[in-house]
């Protein structure tokens, strides 16, 4: 289980991840903790090729259930889940990667706010 002292050390070591990678971590975390564990689904094969989700999965901020329930023709499906690193990270630095969202909490785009 990673401390804030850790996560703050492994940015110091490492930096932040990029803003988009932030904006995706946070949101698959509002998605987890306020809709009550909403599950965030997508296919196996685009979880490999997405240049934003495997750098947060290979510094454990994020994690999947993989599930294969059609044999051996159907689709692999991937639940993505924050970890508990990952959590601490979006409460780090929560206020700066909630800016960076182009909704609010209401789910409205910032743009066409009056």
């Amino acid at each position: 289980m990673a401390t804030e002292a850790e996560i703050l050390a492994e940015v110091e070591e490492l930096g932040r991840m990029t803003p988009e990678q932030e904006v995706l971590l946070y949101n698959i975390a509002l998605r987890q903790e306020e809709l009550g564990r909403e599950p965030t689904h997508m296919l196996y094969e685009k979880m490999l090729e997405n240049q934003d989700i495997m750098p947060l999965i290979e510094r454990e901020l994020l994690t999947y259930q993989l599930y294969n329930h059609g044999g051996s023709g159907a689709p692999k499906v991937v639940n993505l889940i924050v970890t508990l690193k990952g959590t601490r990270y979006c409460i780090i630095f929560g206020d700066e990667i909630h800016e960076l969202r182009k909704v609010n909490v209401m789910g409205i785009h910032k743009d066409r706010q009056e």
